[in-house]
């Protein structure tokens, strides 16, 4: 049986950093994908009001005017996958001067990561 694992983040980016935003988020994933995730995606959003009686996600999150909403998703084969991969690019130099550079585009605490595992 098949067990995947993965993380989604969501991220308020301001409009204007979108283009820087997206840049290092496609480096990241390339990284990770060099060490071996199964997947690293990017979805800017299109649409965040729900349709025929549902919540939209404008219902979960608070944007600014000059915000845009992005999803990110990393796919994993399952959990120990995930740490093992953690732990691989830990001490990348790459990884981590893009995870400095994000502190200039995002605020961090604004941030929203969860994990999920397939069933």
């Amino acid at each position: 049986m098949t067990s995947i694992y993965t993380v989604i983040c969501f991220f308020r980016v301001k409009k204007d950093q979108i283009t820087p935003f997206l840049k290092m988020a496609k480096k990241t994933g390339d990284i990770l994908v060099s060490h071996g995730t199964l997947d690293h995606s990017i979805y800017l959003s299109y649409e965040l009001t729900g349709n025929q009686g549902t919540m939209g996600m404008l219902n979960l999150f608070e944007l600014e005017e000059d915000e845009e909403l992005v999803l990110g998703q990393t796919v994993f084969n399952d959990e120990d996958h995930y740490y093992e991969i953690m732990k691989k690019t830990g001490s990348n130099d790459m990884l981590s001067y893009l995870n400095q550079y994000i502190k200039g585009i995002i605020e961090l605490d604004k941030i929203i990561s969860s994990k999920f595992k397939l069933v």
